[in-house]
């Protein structure tokens, strides 16, 4: 697919079954492929910073589409509290619905971080099926978990006070190795750096049942990471897909860090990640 193709963006709010959600789309003005997507992004992030990754995919005739999740960008709630792990689930099978519904082609996902983790545990479980998935740096472990006995401390908090705000700031050299992109993330006012407890253990949890259910995968999936990511862990991408027997891959990028839709090797990363969707779109 040539870059070619005029783009338009647009924002708007959409009602979810509890609640309206921001939802961004970026669509090409002749579309040239047989499948759109739909982005679930990670953790105190937001839509806003999928623009160019949206313009990118959509002047190759992919119809992009991207919601803040609940507590996050210009979606309502709470900043990073959450009702429910589940209810993070439901809003993302809403959302493959809708884009569904909007293109009338099929859909897959694409999940970022904490986005990556929800699109492999919505696939595992009991919800729609997408064309496909794809996995951008999943959080389904952490590279250096914390003591046992500082885990047992914040489960027995959590018992007390679920919805506890823990500050987790992010040095942004280890999301893009792109000053621009890093300068953008520390100026980004939707940007948060903090986590809730309930959230945090929700993400934990989710993340050890994925690798244990990784076999149960219904639709294609790839895992991609950057094997410098100190923020998830590579080798659990790489354990996924070893327990899918065969119904995952993983790509591992040298050198690459957490946001490789964003770093300096992007166009390389993009370009797989596209040629991979477009052969298993095929496929389904």
């Amino acid at each position: 697919m040539e870059a070619s193709h005029d783009v338009h963006a647009d924002a708007r709010a959409v009602d979810f079954p509890d609640g309206s959600r921001l939802v961004r789309s970026w669509i090409p003005k002749h579309t040239a492929s047989d499948f759109a997507l739909g982005v679930v992004h990670g953790l105190g992030d937001h839509s806003g910073r999928y623009d160019a990754f949206g313009r990118w995919f959509a002047r190759r005739g992919v119809p992009i589409f991207s919601f803040d999740q609940i507590g996050h960008g210009e979606s309502p709630g709470e900043r990073v509290v959450i009702p429910s792990y589940e209810y993070l689930l439901r809003d993302v099978d809403f959302f493959l619905s809708w884009v569904s519904v909007e293109v009338r082609i099929p859909v897959g996902l694409f999940g970022q971080s904490m986005g990556g983790n929800l699109v492999l545990n919505h696939q595992l479980g009991a919800y729609s099926d997408a064309a496909f998935v794809v996995a951008g740096s999943p959080m389904l472990r952490v590279p250096k978990p914390p003591a046992k006995w500082m885990q047992l401390l914040y489960r027995t908090v959590h018992a007390i006070r679920p919805n506890l705000i823990l500050k987790t700031p992010v040095d942004p050299a280890n999301l893009s190795r792109d000053p621009e992109v890093q300068q953008g993330y520390l100026d980004d006012p939707l940007v948060e750096q903090k986590l809730s407890l309930k959230l945090g253990i929700a993400l934990i949890d989710s993340g050890e049942w994925a690798l244990q259910h990784a076999a149960q995968m219904r639709v294609p999936a790839l895992l991609t990471h950057g094997e410098a990511d100190r923020i998830t862990c590579p080798l659990a991408s790489r354990e996924f897909a070893e327990r899918s027997e065969g119904r995952a891959e993983c790509h591992v990028w040298p050198e690459g860090v957490h946001d490789l839709h964003t770093d300096i090797i992007k166009e390389q990363y993009l370009e797989n990640i596209l040629k991979w969707m477009s052969q298993h779109a095929d496929a389904s």
